[in-house]
């Protein structure tokens, strides 16, 4: 009997070892699953601290609204010895890397109310009534009144427009008077006759301060020096851009977008009156 007792309490007690055994080999399970989870989780972290950003890439905005000008701007007609006029007061839908951009030429105010009122930058303004001028001193009266020939005239007046609300900036300057602040460039004395109008970042001045050379995209570089204030810069389609290098800093070398922050997309009739 006594015999009988042990066999069965020996067995009772490799019974209680197994199944002690058991949770053990569980947990290692549970702490092995664990173990490849935090593993796969850091990798994945460091997966997407490896792969770089992309640099942001500034894209037009809009369309915007905004008056050309703060009051009516008027031009003599064609064929009527000065006795006949038109009195414009025209609104235009532009797309622009920055509503910024419009506000300054306009004096805050005027682009579609946003900002303080202000006064027009001056030479913009000149700018516009010879713009102006130039469209509608070559119409007729009835080309001016007539429904089905007045949008040719403001289609005309919008490709006047455009280069003198969208002339060619350099860099992060919000107006073509100001110099990119990073490299000190500028647009030079004949901006207005640049014929390289592709937008702002889009192209780019390619500078070199300690060398002192200059190309526009992939243009051959030539020489600048801090004298050069009206620098005629050619990129290799034969477009140029004229460039003020009087205060280029030596030290910087990179590229400087230019090019034009905005286009005007279409011209709205605010009013217009023939008299």
């Amino acid at each position: 009997m006594a015999e009988k007792k042990d066999s069965k309490g020996a067995k009772d007690g490799k019974e209680a070892a197994a199944e002690a055994a058991v949770p053990k080999k569980s947990m290692k399970l549970v702490f092995g699953v664990g173990g490849v989870l935090v593993v796969l989780a850091i990798a994945f972290v460091a997966s997407l601290m490896a792969v770089p950003k992309k640099p942001h890439v500034p894209r037009l905005e809009g369309p915007f609204v905004a008056k050309l000008s703060k009051s009516e701007l008027q031009a003599n007609l064609a064929r009527a010895n000065g006795k006949r006029y038109v009195a414009m007061l025209l609104q235009a839908e532009y797309y622009a890397y920055s509503e910024t951009y419009v506000q300054g030429r306009l004096g805050g105010g005027a682009a579609g109310g946003h900002g303080p009122a202000g006064v027009e930058d001056p030479l913009y303004l000149a700018m516009l009534k010879d713009a102006l001028l130039t469209v509608a001193g070559t119409k007729t009266l009835e080309e001016i009144i007539d429904p089905a020939l007045v949008d040719a005239f403001l289609e005309e007046v919008r490709e006047a427009v455009d280069p003198v609300l969208f002339p060619v900036y350099v860099g992060d300057a919000t107006s073509p008077h100001q110099p990119d602040s990073e490299s000190g460039l500028r647009v030079g004395e004949d901006n207005s006759r640049s014929t390289m109008r592709g937008l702002l970042h889009e192209h780019a001045l390619k500078l070199d301060g300690s060398a002192g050379t200059i190309a526009l995209d992939g243009g051959s570089a030539i020489p600048f020096d801090d004298h050069d204030r009206n620098l005629k810069v050619v990129n290799q389609a034969g477009e140029y851009v004229y460039v003020d290098c009087t205060g280029v800093k030596p030290q910087f070398s990179g590229n400087v977008p230019v090019g034009v922050p905005g286009r005007v997309r279409r011209i709205f009739k605010d009013s217009l009156l023939v008299q």
